[in-house]
């Protein structure tokens, strides 16, 4: 299944930019075709980059998915669960 909207929660992959390769997660979508990511360790909920959504590869998992829930250890789960991810691929 292709995804192509960027949606809250929605893992992606940067393709451009110094963080070429890195997977994040999207914690907000703004106006513009823009997105707040984080990655639970450098980019963390209080702490998010913004990414223009073009520069993203969408990719079909979700953290809904997983089980990851917003509470005190998000950044510490997404972290986790990214690092597994990128082990598989």
């Amino acid at each position: 299944m292709k995804v192509k909207i960027p949606q809250t929660g929605g893992v992606v992959q940067s393709v451009r930019g110094r963080d070429e390769g890195r997977y994040y997660v999207i914690a907000e979508v703004l106006s513009g075709g823009f997105v707040l990511v984080v990655d639970g360790k450098t980019r963390t909920l209080e702490n998010p980059k913004k990414k223009n959504a073009k520069h993203l590869r969408l990719l079909p998992h979700n953290l809904s998915e997983a089980g990851i829930v917003r509470d005190k250890s998000f950044d510490v789960s997404t972290a986790h669960y990214l690092k597994e991810l990128a082990e598989k691929s």
